[in-house]
């Protein structure tokens, strides 16, 4: 069972409103909304994407930085920590994968049915 903790900087633009979240451990691994909680739970998808990329490739998965470096650093900005759980967020990925087959399944097969329908049967209802 693998686990990651990784710091953040959040941080609001005090212009846009916008609410970043960024990885600075990992390039590129990002998040942005209108809203906080949103951007929360978008970065977390980033960084367990990232993550599971890495692993997958068989790449070097950088050591976090210390949250006491990051304060530091970025004093205008707030610091936080992400866990995120490898081996819950591929169950996730299997889970979202297996119900988007199912609806294509159940999307195609509609599809086929409506098929075999005439158009007068489609407009006025009938079966």
């Amino acid at each position: 069972m693998m686990k990651y903790f990784y710091p953040a900087i959040c941080f609001q633009d005090p212009k846009s409103g916008v609410f970043t979240v960024s990885f600075p451990d990992i390039m590129g691994c990002e998040a942005w909304s209108r809203h906080m909680d949103e951007a929360v739970k978008r970065a977390r998808e980033s960084l367990a994407a990232s993550l599971l990329e890495m692993e997958e490739k068989e790449l070097l998965i950088p050591e976090p930085t210390e949250e006491r470096m990051l304060r530091q650093r970025y004093r205008q900005c707030q610091i936080c920590t992400f866990l995120v759980d490898m081996d819950a967020y591929r169950s996730y990925k299997e889970y979202k994968v297996q119900k988007a087959e199912s609806q294509n399944a159940e999307w195609a097969s509609s599809a086929r049915r409506e098929k075999h329908v005439g158009f007068l049967a489609r407009v006025f209802g009938l079966r």
